[in-house]
Order: C-alpha cells, then sequence, then structure tokens
C-alpha cells in the first residue's frame, strides 16, 4: 500500500467535480453503491495515489506527498471548497516495525501544506508479510 488521497462527503457531487478536475481518479463511488459485507457506501467520493512508496518506506511517502500537494495545489483549494465536500485526507499506508515503540514523524511542510488546503492526515498501519 502506498499513500492515498481521499475526498468524501454525503452530497459530494463526485462526478461534477472531477469532469472539470485535472486530478484523476483511481476509484470513484457513489451514496448508496454496495461495497464490501453487504454495506453500502454512506457518501461519494474518490481516491488516488499521492505516492507509490513502499508502506516500510514512509519518509518516502511523505516526500512524494509534499511534492503531491504542491503539484495540484490549485486543484485541491477547488475541491476544498466544493460543495458537499466533508472530508479530505493523504492517508499513509506504513508497515508494522518490529520494535518496542513505532514512530513516524511528519515534518511541518506536510503538516502546513495540508493544514492550509484543510486535508487531514491518516495512518493505516499494516502487518509485516511473512516471509
Amino acid at each position: 500500500m502506498s499513500c492515498m488521497f481521499r475526498a468524501t462527503g454525503f452530497d459530494f457531487a463526485v462526478d461534477k467535480f472531477l469532469q472539470q478536475s485535472t486530478l484523476i481518479p483511481d476509484s470513484v463511488w457513489h451514496r448508496g453503491e454496495h461495497r464490501l459485507a453487504k454495506r453500502v457506501h454512506e457518501g461519494s467520493g474518490f481516491s488516488m495515489v499521492a505516492s507509490q512508496a513502499d508502506m516500510s518506506n514512509p519518509q518516502q511517502q511523505v516526500e512524494d506527498a509534499i511534492a503531491f500537494l504542491k503539484a495540484n495545489q490549485v486543484e485541491l483549494e477547488r475541491l476544498q471548497k466544493f460543495s458537499g465536500v466533508e472530508r479530505i485526507c493523504l492517508d499513509f499506508g506504513i508497515e508494522d516495525r518490529d520494535v518496542a515503540v513505532q514512530c513516524d514523524y511528519f515534518p511541518p511542510e506536510l503538516l502546513r501544506l495540508a493544514g492550509n488546503l484543510n486535508i487531514g492526515i491518516e495512518v493505516t498501519r499494516y502487518l509485516q508479510a511473512d516471509e
């Protein structure tokens, strides 16, 4: 897994936003559509890759995410103001390391860029695959 960018909202007209957007999603969903385990999406949204870096390389994910935010700043400003958008986040997929305490650092530049765009930071931890 990598760092994913997601935008969602109950009344988010995702197709309308994407028709005029330079952002190219990997996945798009709509409120009421079926998802896993007989559940339905409670809102509409899209996701796309912000970093292809491996989950064992969180520092590269951070660097890529900073570049993603800078490269797409104008479009992300439009997204945060778009009607119906309730939640925007960068989700860092990070591998659990075999350590007593695991710490992953997010530099001020990332936090400032994301914060100025009303983008939250999320960390999803994954168990290491058995070799």
